[in-house]
């Protein structure tokens, strides 16, 4: 079985490696790698991935590709996290929101927007490469902005091997774990909405309903184990409901905007410069990579937020050789697969078509629902009509916004890429104005 990875340069993907070995389930005898930037996988090739590899058991045979078309040739999966633009594209576009008076932000408000109209066009490339040279194959997508990535796909392709994927909703359940002192696989939640813009209504540990509990009584217990989520505390105890931690920026946006404006540097702009130094030490002699690497995911997740809410995350030291987050980044895309390949049956949190679950959405609408393969197929597990109206509300607004992103891009309309942005809750710039400020198209 071949796994194909794009973006592999990414300093994520070390941490998928490291998980990949030691899941002797999946039957992965080629694992291939492909990034536009062949001099960072490269360096990663020499240096850190080796390290893995002598550590733990290898399995399968690592290649890197020089081209696309080797990449995707007889692949049964691809898992998909690129950038497009790479981080200075993204560190332009945060800059450029924050000196407009909008939130910077990848994947929300304007900052979403502008990546969704440079990611979709690039995505569906690499669909038409698959339907040529992996037909049968599976795409499991975590590039960003997750939710419109993949229903762009299902919508302007017609390609439904596709799951898009996210493991920020799935940390309610880390932390739960943590504070009922459970093995994380105890723990089961039911989540509904669309990408970064989802609520948890159902909490259950070893089979026993706790959501009431744990906002009535051990929510300060919640508080310290992600601080931010201090903010989010009326939105909590009005829809009874523990939302994503994306919809921090449209309860808090006053105060992140403010935060932004006054900090040294941006979200970007920060993991730019840890990259840097991480690869900057990768490439100099008699350096321990997997030292490095631990180096660099200690600065990464202790910044997480703090620049937007101003408070200070506690995380355990990381070590690469000892992750074992079952509900981290690695896990969740290595669970899919396996789920995909008949090897697990697990819930999960995906981004899936709606297929009935929501009956005022689309049943071709791809939303964030906690999911089970059934038979062929991801089906949404739960109900809709638990979340608060409030939520619900939102979601199908949200749902329009990004009818209208992926209509402007098949069309490359000006006129729906501003209807767009007036749709967007989180914007309040004049959309005519931003549209002009931020290069259209053209940006």
């Amino acid at each position: 079985m071949k796994l194909t990875i794009l973006g592999a340069a990414s300093p994520r993907f070390p941490l998928l490696l490291n998980s990949l070995l030691k899941r002797e389930n999946l039957s992965i005898d080629r694992v291939c790698l492909y990034d536009l930037d062949r001099e960072k996988l490269g360096l990663l090739s020499r240096t850190l991935l080796p390290e893995i590899l002598v550590r733990g058991e290898n399995r399968f045979d690592l290649l890197a590709s020089s081209t696309i078309e080797e990449a995707f040739e007889g692949a049964d999966y691809v898992f998909s996290s690129i950038r497009v633009g790479g981080q200075h594209r993204r560190a332009l576009d945060e800059t450029h929101a924050v000196e407009l008076g909008e939130i910077g932000q990848e994947t929300v408000g304007i900052g979403g927007f502008l990546s969704a109209l440079r990611t979709i066009p690039v995505m569906l490339e690499h669909v038409d490469f698959m339907q040529r040279y992996a037909p049968e194959a599976t795409l499991i997508n975590f590039t960003n902005p997750s939710g419109i990535v993949t229903q762009a796909v299902h919508s302007l392709s017609g390609y439904s091997k596709i799951v898009g994927i996210c493991d920020a909703p799935q940390m309610v359940a880390t932390y739960t774990a943590e504070i009922y002192e459970v093995d994380p696989s105890e723990v089961q939640i039911l989540s509904y909405g669309l990408n970064h813009y989802g609520w948890v209504y159902s909490v259950q540990v070893r089979g026993i309903e706790v959501l009431d509990q744990l906002l009535d009584c051990r929510r300060e217990e919640f508080f310290a184990k992600e601080p931010f989520y201090k903010d989010l505390e009326e939105e909590m105890l009005t829809t009874r409901s523990i939302p994503n931690e994306y919809l921090y920026y449209y309860t808090q946006r006053e105060r992140v905007l403010a935060n932004q404006r006054n900090a040294p540097l941006s979200r970007a702009q920060t993991i730019s410069r840890l990259d840097d130094e991480l690869y900057q030490a990768l490439d100099r002699e008699g350096v321990d990579p997997i030292r490095a690497f631990n180096e660099y995911m200690d600065q990464r997740n202790s910044s997480y937020m703090m620049l937007e809410s101003g408070k200070k995350r506690s995380q355990p030291v990381f070590s690469l050789l000892d992750q074992e987050n079952a509900n981290g980044y690695d896990a969740i895309a290595l669970d899919v697969l396996g789920i995909a390949s008949g090897v697990l049956d697990k819930q999960m949190i995906l981004n899936i078509p709606n297929n009935g679950f929501d009956p005022a959405l689309r049943d071709e609408d791809v939303i964030e629902v906690s999911a089970r393969r059934i038979g062929d197929r991801f089906q949404a597990q739960g109900s809709a009509s638990a979340l608060h109206p409030s939520s619900l509300k939102r979601i199908r607004e949200m749902k329009e916004y990004e009818h209208l992103v992926i209509e402007a891009v098949a069309n490359r309309s000006d006129r729906l890429a501003i209807q767009a942005l007036e749709a967007n809750p989180l914007i309040r710039t004049d959309p005519k104005t931003l549209w002009r400020k931020m290069g259209g198209f053209n940006e």
